[in-house]
């Protein structure tokens, strides 16, 4: 019994890491897209887990949220931050700082 809980809870600590790995990368790419619509340069190649919390619809339904930062720059040296708000694999806000 005491080895099927630590299988069991080995199995579900691998899914969760594969499916945050996935959520992650939705992320990832959604900064890609947004620095590529307004003609910036993402920079670091990466994004950074920031806040993880609950927010409500419209409609006043409970969702789980996470929200992710990335930095970019214009041509100069001077680093601007993002956000990602993204609820489940799906961004839903991309907020970027504004670069004049």
């Amino acid at each position: 019994m005491d080895q099927l809980l630590i299988i069991l809870s080995v199995a579900i600590a691998i899914g969760l890491y594969f499916y945050n790995s996935r959520i992650r990368e939705s992320a990832h790419r959604a900064a890609i897209n947004a620095c590529k619509e307004y003609g910036v340069q993402n920079l670091d190649g990466y994004v950074s887990l920031k806040k993880i919390y609950f927010g409500r619809t419209p409609e006043n339904k409970l969702r789980f949220l996470k929200r992710y930062q990335f930095e970019f720059a214009t041509t100069g040296s001077r680093r601007y931050i993002g956000h990602i708000i993204m609820q489940g694999n799906h961004p839903i806000i991309v907020e970027m700082e504004s670069t004049e």
